[in-house]
């Protein structure tokens, strides 16, 4: 995965975390169930991504009373992340979406990986925001028993994805991922 350009500042996008890139920037995060979005404005050479890890924000409002972070959940992260490309003046017909990760987890405490369907979840509401705001997604790479390792050029909106067999995050150079351009 080749995908750092000279004077290109590099970041490690957390769980539940957004990042908007308006100076060039090469964000890298690893995905099991949760989903990446990312959403590049190419006459602008403008990126922003999420790592969200749960579909619905209502969860948290009804379980603590309070709003709940915003990109931790992928109805309030695409919410944010398009009302920021409206506010920087990006129109959305130039908008290209791109969505990865939402794989099926592992087991946990003897619960087996697709009880909860968190990943498939994940998907399915991002595509259900997506479509009601009428945008397409330009490319993708969800769901499968797979991590992934990802990384987003913000200024060309190119996304390089490396597979990890079996979620293992900490293997990443074990010889067994591929690499895939999007």
């Amino acid at each position: 995965m080749n995908a750092a350009g000279p004077g290109l500042a590099k970041i490690f996008l957390q769980t539940g975390d957004c990042f908007i890139g308006v100076q060039p920037t090469l964000v890298t995060t690893v995905l099991g169930s949760c989903l990446a979005v990312t959403i590049h404005a190419p006459k602008m050479g403008i990126g922003t991504i999420c790592h969200a890890f749960l579909p619905d924000s209502s969860i948290s409002r009804h379980a603590q009373g309070a709003e709940p972070q915003i990109c931790r959940f992928v109805d309030t992260a695409l919410q944010n992340m398009l009302e920021t490309m409206d506010k920087i003046g990006v129109p959305r017909r130039d908008l290209c979406i791109k969505m990865f990760g939402g794989g099926q987890g592992v087991a946990v405490n003897n619960v087996p990986s697709g009880s909860y369907n968190i990943g498939r979840r994940n998907i399915e509401m991002a595509k259900k925001l997506l479509k009601f705001a009428r945008l397409d997604i330009q490319a993708q790479d969800v769901g499968g028993s797979e991590g992934r390792k990802l990384m987003f050029n913000t200024r060309t909106g190119d996304v390089w994805v490396k597979k990890l067999n079996k979620f293992q995050h900490a293997l990443v150079g074990n010889g067994n991922a591929r690499d895939t351009r999007f």
